[in-house]
């Protein structure tokens, strides 16, 4: 006999968060952990970029490709604008750094062995 919907559903649950619970045991980054730093490494370093150069239009080509793609997922145009130069303006000028991982960290080191914080890289 099959199994009752919500008997199925309440198992389901049960390994997600087995799956979750190993994953922090682990210190495994998910999806959106990678997606975080990535786009804080490329807005920081496009900016970084586009000052030594004297070129404003290099970051207003990476604002441009980030609506463009907002957009498309069918978000509105001028809120996505909003939201995504406050996000800017906090990474560059507020030298923001979005959900950082404290526990991850012991003084300036991060643990496991490394030495500088992933978010100082370079062009």
């Amino acid at each position: 006999m099959a199994k009752l919907r919500a008997t199925r559903l309440r198992e389901q649950r049960a390994r997600q968060q087995e799956y979750r619970d190993a994953q922090k045991k682990l210190r495994r980054p998910g999806r959106d952990d990678i997606a975080r730093i990535a786009l804080q490494w490329l807005i920081v370093n496009t900016a970084k970029l586009a000052e030594r150069e004297g070129n404003p239009a290099r970051m207003s080509k990476v604002e441009e490709a980030i609506l463009e793609k907002l957009v498309e997922q069918g978000f509105d145009s001028a809120a996505s604008d909003r939201a995504l130069g406050d996000l800017i303006d906090r990474y560059v000028d507020g030298g923001w750094d979005f959900r950082r991982k404290p526990h991850l960290w012991t003084g300036d080191n991060i643990k496991g062995g490394g030495t500088k914080d992933p978010m100082d890289g370079s062009f």
